[in-house]
């Protein structure tokens, strides 16, 4: 196909925003208005008879390199943004997900597609299985701050279909692969340990098993630590009425996969997604960066999310296939195997060789991807071998 077969449809979908008077947005358009945004990408005379949807907890998707690949493929595709765009710091994933459930909803009930299938890319990933999970067997109430939310007590509409493809297993697990543990005082991010310093002029690699098994304990020692002050922060806003707390975790771009290649062995080249993970380590852009008690109790606490894949894909039940991309530094080989485990055995693992996070000067990746997920459509009967797109008007 070439891109004049190929059109967008701009979306706004209403959403149903908490009713708790906090503010946990700046912008009064996105309070007073509670609109979603979608970009339906679709050939020109599409046919509704399978639609894909795809979104991440915090990150644009309305313009997602992916989406041109599917509409090419005759596959009609929404890359949808949550409440959370641009708003990161604020993020709570019971109510990100709820947003995926209106874009699902939205693509069955508004633009009448008899078909659903979630592709979750990078968080998106983590992001749909929560859904996906929720909609089945929905068991959420509260998010982990004790606040209410309606995932769980209003019923969700199921995707026919979930996609994972350059996944990782919740925002919660990256975190702890790569939060830095020599970080001694979380308000002076300059004081370290220096022997827990991933970054040290004379750290050799690959590094020894005992050296890595300390630095693994650290991290989550480092990570049970801002769980123990979250939690007392929320107690005393529970006391005093306070809405949340900001606060901003320093260094979290330490996993030593990115240095070391004989950890989880794959196609990579040392590095990160961010480029030099030194640097990335103290940028503003890092993981993590921005968070609030509440926000990281939802998100990033390993301990407290309800947000994770391997918890939550047991509950998954439709057609699943899980796409590892062997050449990613963001979302390593054994978490897509932890992944794909923890579905019901007729689900399906692929691996891409060589392939990277976001296909970065690899031409033929997208036509790859988008290819061998399609086969795999027809394969489990969601779509027809050579289904074109009956026209819409």
């Amino acid at each position: 196909m070439t891109a004049t077969t190929v059109e967008e449809h701009f979306q706004r979908i209403p959403y149903l925003p908490p009713s708790d008077g906090r503010a946990e947005m700046h912008s009064g358009l996105s309070r007073h208005y509670p609109i979603l945004h979608g970009n339906l990408v679709a050939p020109v005379g599409y046919s509704r008879d399978i639609g894909v949807v795809m979104a991440h907890p915090a990150s644009n998707f309305l313009s997602h390199f992916l989406l041109d690949g599917f509409a090419e493929a005759g596959i009609p595709i929404m890359g949808m943004n949550t409440r959370y765009s641009a708003n990161e710091a604020a993020l709570i994933m019971e109510r990100a997900a709820e947003d995926l459930g209106a874009g699902v909803r939205w693509m069955k009930e508004e633009l009448g597609f008899s078909k659903v299938v979630l592709l979750g890319f990078s968080g998106g990933g983590s992001l749909s299985a929560f859904y996906q999970s929720e909609a089945e067997c929905p068991s959420i109430t509260r998010t982990p701050a004790g606040d209410p939310v309606e995932l769980g007590r209003t019923p969700q509409v199921p995707a026919d279909g979930l996609m994972l493809v350059g996944a990782h297993a919740g925002r919660a697990h990256v975190l702890r692969h790569w939060i830095d543990p020599s970080v001694v005082d979380e308000l002076n991010p300059s004081l370290t340990d220096p022997g827990l310093d991933l970054y040290a002029p004379d750290r050799v690699f690959p590094m020894e098993r005992d050296r890595l098994a300390h630095y693994r304990a650290a991290q989550t020692a480092r990570i049970e630590r801002i769980d123990a002050w979250a939690l007392e922060q929320l107690e005393h806003m529970q006391r005093t009425g306070d809405a949340d707390r900001a606060f901003v975790v320093h260094r979290t771009v330490a996993d030593p996969r990115f240095l070391d290649l004989s950890l989880d062995p794959s196609d990579r080249v040392p590095g990160s997604m961010y480029g030099d993970p030194r640097n990335a380590n103290t940028a503003a852009g890092g993981l993590a960066r921005f968070c609030t008690v509440r926000s990281w109790l939802s998100t990033w606490s390993s301990n407290r999310t309800a947000a994770d894949a391997i918890r939550n894909l047991p509950n998954v039940q439709v057609p699943a296939v899980v796409m590892c991309l062997m050449g990613d530094q963001a979302a390593f080989p054994s978490e897509s195997r932890a992944m794909h485990a923890a579905l019901p055995p007729e689900s399906e693992l692929i691996e891409m060789p060589e392939l990277n996070h976001y296909l970065v000067d690899q031409p033929t990746g997208v036509d790859a991807v988008v290819t061998r997920l399609r086969r795999w459509l027809v394969e489990q009967h969601l779509m027809e071998p050579q289904e074109t797109g009956a026209p819409v008007w």
